[in-house]
């Protein structure tokens, strides 16, 4: 059972917060739950789903902050985290935040101080902990949780006890959750992560919001049931030995047409020499895939990398936003991924709008259609025995690794973090490494001059890159508001506000360590608010910190830190 521990009188102070940045006056009697027309246009002040809202853009817009007192931030509150990897981002709902952990811990917190209103400390099964749980969602009256363990569960959201849990899949055989769920229209959506080692491809399955009882499941590979022509895209691989193709973060749901959009990761072994896929393209990994939410079943899928020998996944925020393209409004959906291409499709048809590049040189592709986005690979990189080294550019740690791109509706931007980096593949047999490859050795980009991380500022309508900021250390997700501003943390320790329209740098503050955590923004009591986790770091995050070694981080203390707006000087 989990152990909890609950603040009564905070708790119904809670309840009476206001919720969005109006003064401080009428209080709630009662908790407000959080149903789907709240989900579906939340609050200003409220940061309610995985990046924020359905559209999963990273955009607040709040604006009390803004470009011209930027300058004034100053830690508001800071609350001691879980050990182990850090990459969790908070809910904000009325005046209280929901922050997931590692362990299997969540805790709801005063949003305006930090201060404990009840906690979820989940037992773990012997030799588990310490493992990442990126998001969580709220929906109704509930807070639903992934686990290391391999379960989808909810929480009541007044006292953090349990209300149901229900077992996806068994973590005895790596695969579990490394991402959150989302929910809306009565249904809570998941997907899992495999291991390299597990012995089947990953899925992504839908439950009943109110029991947990599993409505579909939809996998990451082609087999039974789908066309004649995508299973032959694996060759001579039979069903059962299409693996791994891993979910391992989170989608967006666009609620008027009742479809969720994920994306999907590589197989396992990864050159295809070990696959035994030969030269087929081996669907659906590395795709955007747009499911009927209801059933579960593929709507249209498009394959961004076919082909994969290099662990280059697309896993990334699918953001939804509906912006004029060609001299017509077009209901888009824009993806990113290791290679470091940014992509647009229509969401409804998924026809290919515009494609770009974002790093600095790439070597993956031949040639990409500007008008059809159909690929050619370039045949030159691809193994044809094991023992050879190759070098990839960008290599598996990015391009675009566990960051998340943004999108602000008020300039039409999608503000983007990639990795100038290089990778030096060696194909090895499976028994010395399962993944068929050792890519430990990694080496800056040409044409990068030695400055890993970039944000890259791109139209949202044509795909023009309008501004670039470059720097040594990699840098991590991106949050933009109605304020003008661009908040993107980086892979060594420093936390920055930059112009949203020239990429100006505005403020920057060194924190504790790498900011590896999502970026958040929101409002209680007419005050807003930007939070972000730091501290532990991750696996990609220090692979790549050996292409800067100079800069020097402790890492271990995971905090998240609150600024606000100081007084005028």
């Amino acid at each position: 059972m989990p152990h909890l521990r609950f603040s009564m009188p905070l708790f119904l102070a809670a309840l009476g917060m206001t919720a969005v940045l109006h003064p401080a006056g009428a209080q709630e009697p009662r908790f407000v739950p959080a149903t789907d027309a709240v989900l579906q246009n939340p609050d200003p002040a409220d940061w309610l789903r995985w990046r924020r809202d359905q559209s999963a853009n990273g955009y607040s817009p709040l604006d009390q902050v803004n470009r011209q007192n930027v300058p004034r931030l100053r830690l508001a509150w800071a609350w001691a985290m879980e050990t182990g990897p850090q990459e969790q981002e908070p809910i904000v709902y009325r005046g209280v935040m929901y922050l997931p952990h590692t362990n299997g811990v969540v805790q709801a917190l005063d949003a305006r101080t930090g201060t404990l209103i009840w906690e979820y400390r989940r037992k773990l099964p012997e030799g588990l902990g310490n493992d990442t749980t990126r998001n969580i969602a709220i929906y109704q009256d509930k807070i639903f949780i992934t686990t290391e363990d391999g379960f989808l569960a909810a929480l009541d959201v007044r006292t953090g006890s349990l209300v149901w849990e229900t077992k996806v899949s068994d973590h005895t055989q790596r695969i579990n959750f490394s991402a959150g769920p989302i929910a809306g229209d009565g249904r809570v959506f998941a997907g899992v992560s495999c291991g390299v080692e597990a012995p089947s491809s990953c899925f992504l399955s839908a439950h009943d919001a109110a029991t947990g009882r599993q409505l579909w499941k939809r996998e990451s590979v082609a087999g039974p049931g789908d066309p004649a022509a995508h299973n032959a895209t694996w060759g001579s691989v039979p069903h059962e030995k299409r693996r791994k193709s891993s979910f391992w973060l989170t989608g967006s749901y666009d609620s008027a047409s009742k479809v969720v959009y994920w994306t999907t990761a590589s197989a396992a072994p990864y050159p295809e020499i070990l696959k035994g896929s030969g030269s087929g393209s081996v669907l659906y990994t590395n795709s955007i895939l747009a499911l009927d939410a209801a059933t579960g079943a593929i709507k249209w899928f498009f394959q961004m990398q076919p082909r994969d020998n290099f662990d280059m996944d697309h896993q990334d925020n699918p953001i939804l936003a509906d912006v004029n393209i060609g001299g017509a409004r077009r209901k888009v959906v824009y993806v990113l991924g290791k290679p470091g291409i940014l992509w647009a499709f229509d969401r409804e048809t998924g026809a290919h709008l515009w494609n770009r590049q974002l790093v600095a040189s790439q070597n993956i592709y031949k040639s990409i259609d500007p008008k059809t986005g159909a690929i050619t690979m370039n045949e030159e990189i691809i193994p044809k025995q094991v023992g050879t080294s190759q070098l990839v550019c960008p290599g598996m740690r990015g391009g675009k690794l566990f960051q998340t791109k943004a999108y602000n509706p008020r300039t039409n931007i999608l503000y983007n973090p990639v990795s100038n980096a290089c990778t030096i593949f060696e194909v090895v047999r499976p028994e010395t490494n399962a993944s068929g490859v050792n890519y430990d050795r990694i080496v800056h980009m040409e044409g990068s001059g030695g400055k890993v991380g970039r944000l890259s500022a791109v139209s949202a309508s044509t795909g023009e890159i309008l501004w670039n900021y470059d720097q040594r250390a990699g840098i991590g997700s991106v949050l933009t508001t109605a304020g003008g501003l661009v908040f993107a943390g980086d892979l060594h320790r420093y936390f920055r506000a930059l112009d949203a329209e020239t990429g100006k740098v505005l403020w920057e503050i060194p924190l504790s360590g790498p900011v590896t955590g999502y970026p958040i923004s929101y409002g209680v009591d007419g005050k807003q608010y930007v939070a972000v986790a730091v501290g532990g770091g991750t696996t990609g995050q220090r692979h790549i910190g050996q292409l800067y070694p100079e800069l020097k981080a402790s890492g271990g203390s995971n905090v998240l830190m609150v600024f606000e707006l100081g007084p005028d000087r």
